[in-house]
């Protein structure tokens, strides 16, 4: 049995969970390995090996290439064996396309790299090689692989696809294609809503194959009086089509505010929650009072850490909290939803 993994048409969480602990493992002879195309580009590092030639009998088992025995993942382990005089080695074999290897490769590296993570150089360097040999997946995709934000995968991605030319669609995290250009969707959820304006959210979203807070922000925004796509986005949309780059990244400084209501006073809703006795006598209300209350704290401290975060951590943690940012947005739409489809 050997580590498959079914890319690039099916985007499951296993697969960029790239976890191979439940795959069985073989002897294989130092020998018979191949070395390159690693996404490292300083090459070995000596010291590391020495250092893990030390503690050999208790590293991971390496990751090999079964049609190939290219090292995918495990140069530093085999150097450490061959340091301690070993003829054999512990691999885990893995079945799959050049391009897979690599994707596994950056992944595993991206996670553990055996205490060697790959540098902010190697992981941009990954980057730039995914986004033309998998120029259909994701920003966000591609971002949870390298360990980089969205936004980096995106100014990466904008000068290399005015060389190797653009897709029309994009594979999520979910697995779903979505247009990169999401103007046109934007404005099949308008026709919709005045269409059949009893229909919820939910339902026009699976119509019109658009995420539920997209349909939500068309709605508000055409409640407003302002038009389903914002000016900011025509510009783009135009700008992109003549010059053949699509959804090319700006950098956040440049971008105009997003349009908001004004900004809620959160001790104060806490506090009136807190008051309420539908939620003060049950174990559920507690709960999310006590949520709610460290969340608030936990954004009142975000400048104050954001200062603090080593450089090389600014990423993955921007990454992550971009996540929530998602997750919190998914939440405040499903509650929004519930009210209305109540009313």
């Amino acid at each position: 049995m050997s580590i498959s993994l079914n890319l690039p048409e099916s985007l499951s969480d296993d697969v960029l969970d790239a976890d191979t602990d439940d795959t069985p493992t073989v002897s294989v002879p130092i020998c018979s390995l191949r070395f390159g195309d690693s996404p490292r580009g300083g090459g070995l590092n000596e010291a590391h090996c020495r250092m893990l030639a030390t503690a050999a009998d208790s590293l991971p088992p390496i990751v090999v290439d079964a049609r190939t025995m290219q090292v995918v993942d495990g140069n530093h382990r085999v150097r450490a064996a061959i340091l301690r005089g070993r003829s054999e080695i512990t691999a885990r074999l893995f079945e799959g396309s050049t391009d897979e290897a690599f994707v596994l490769a950056v992944r595993l590296n991206t996670m553990h790299g055996c205490g060697l993570l790959l540098s902010h150089a190697d992981r941009t360097a990954a980057a730039a090689r995914l986004v033309v040999s998998h120029a259909h997946w994701s920003n966000r995709v591609i971002a949870s692989v390298t360990g980089l934000s969205a936004g980096t995968i995106g100014r990466i991605r904008g000068p290399l696809t005015a060389e190797t030319g653009s897709v029309g669609v994009r594979v999520g995290k979910d697995g779903r294609a979505r247009p990169v250009d999401g103007s046109s969707g934007r404005m099949k959820v308008y026709e919709l809503l005045k269409s059949d304006p009893t229909a919820s959210i939910r339902e026009i979203a699976q119509r019109v194959g658009v995420s539920p807070s997209t349909v939500h922000d068309v709605r508000k925004r055409v409640l407003a009086g302002q038009e389903p796509v914002s000016r900011r986005r025509r510009v783009q949309a135009e700008t992109d089509f003549e010059t053949g780059v699509p959804d090319r990244m700006v950098p956040p400084r440049q971008l105009p505010e997003p349009e908001r209501e004004a900004p809620a006073d959160p001790a104060a809703i806490i506090a009136t929650l807190t008051k309420d006795p539908s939620l003060r006598y049950n174990n559920i209300g507690r709960r999310l009072i006590r949520w709610l209350d460290g969340c608030r704290r936990g954004v009142a401290a975000c400048p104050e850490v954001a200062e603090r975060i080593p450089f090389h951590n600014i990423d993955p943690v921007a990454a992550l909290a971009r996540e929530y940012a998602y997750a919190w947005l998914d939440f405040a739409t499903a509650l929004e939803e519930r009210n209305r489809d109540a009313c």
